[in-house]
């Protein structure tokens, strides 16, 4: 009787087989993952290149927006309400780093402006926020609601203070590097009183979630009002 020949794998190919089949089984990761699957960060702009600590401070406040928002649709209360402050701290260190290039001084010869290009930056997260963390009080009470009424109005009141300190500025001065790029925003504070009002309309709120959100209303109302008067809207 003839036996067959023996086939001896090398172990190596034997591992390598093993890492591919892991491979293969396992889901694919979007290279959209790092901003929780939505697409470009809001604060993306290929064109502008931020001073690092404004751009790491905004990558996080992105972060965290995305792990409240992940959390909350896991049900996972507690780790939702962490993220949410993690929102507010992230939030805070990337309106103080976008205040402090407000003071840089710049060469004029310069490609680059820091100041202005941070401010609306920061501004572009902060109004992420809001729009975000707006959603969330849909079908939510509780602990979920007091965490998003402290990062929705934290936020809220630190861009207000943001934008007054950008509005001060001598239009014929400092102020002048900010108008066209301020001028670009003003249709999303529009966006942002349509996105609160149809929250209002639509979604399934608490009494204290519906009372969070008709005084956000009114406050983004005031500063969208606030921002077209001193820039009379975009380009």
């Amino acid at each position: 009787m003839s036996l067959s020949p023996r086939i001896v794998f090398p172990r190596a190919l034997l591992l390598l087989g093993l890492v591919i089949g892991v491979a293969l089984s396992a889901p694919a990761a979007s290279h959209a993952s790092a901003y929780c699957g939505f697409g470009a960060p809001p604060a993306a702009n290929e064109d502008v290149v931020l001073p690092s600590r404004v751009d790491i401070a905004i990558k996080r406040t992105e972060r965290s927006v995305c792990k409240a928002e992940e959390h909350i649709d896991d049900e996972e209360y507690p780790q939702a309400a962490a993220s949410l402050r993690s929102v507010r701290r992230n939030m805070y260190r990337a309106d103080r780093a976008a205040r402090r290039q407000m003071n840089v001084v710049v060469d004029p010869e310069a490609e680059t402006t820091p100041g202005p290009d941070s401010v609306i930056a920061v501004l572009g997260v902060e109004s992420e926020v809001v729009t975000t963390v707006s959603g969330l009080f849909d079908a939510n009470s509780q602990g979920v609601v007091d965490g998003a009424t402290h990062a929705l109005f934290r936020t809220l009141n630190a861009r207000d203070r943001l934008l007054d300190s950008v509005i001060a500025l001598d239009p014929e001065g400092a102020g002048a590097d900010y108008s066209d790029g301020m001028a670009d925003t003003v249709d999303g504070y529009t966006d942002e009183v349509a996105n609160i009002t149809e929250a209002l309309a639509d979604d399934t709120l608490s009494a204290g979630g519906t009372r969070v959100l008709n005084r956000a209303l009114a406050q983004v109302t005031a500063t969208s009002a606030k921002v077209t008067a001193a820039f009379g809207g975009g380009e």
